[in-house]
């Protein structure tokens, strides 16, 4: 049986921040260490089937974010777009994709995780 990969991240973010991000989600990416956000772009990359074209992954954007103060965690969506680029025939293409991350917040961190499926049906 195969299992899905998985991407973790951990987050340390001030309550009132936090709050913050659960009013506006957007803000939340702003919070991601440029090294989390070269980590995001590669586990897309590794886990697409087709490299045709030398897909990239680009505007990464959080667009849900949800809290359960009682559950203390949630989960927010992290909305992309994978890029190609076919030089021999000049062609692009570009498609939006997203991954939802489950997190827990707890003592001003947040550790998320999340899979991704690669909806490319051949």
């Amino acid at each position: 049986m195969h299992t899905q990969p998985t991407i973790t991240i951990e987050l340390p973010i001030h309550k009132s921040l936090f709050y913050e991000c659960w009013e506006r989600p957007a803000l939340l990416l702003d919070i991601f260490t440029a090294q989390q956000i070269v980590h995001i772009k590669a586990f897309v990359f590794d886990n697409l089937e087709d490299k045709d074209g030398a897909p990239e992954v680009d505007d990464l954007a959080v667009s849900i974010f949800k809290y359960s103060e009682h559950d203390k965690g949630g989960y927010f969506r992290l909305n992309f777009y994978i890029n190609r680029r076919f030089c021999c025939s000049d062609i692009e293409s570009s498609r939006q994709d997203y991954i939802d991350f489950h997190f827990s917040y707890i003592n001003e961190t947040l550790k998320a995780s999340a899979n991704y499926f690669n909806w490319n049906l051949m």
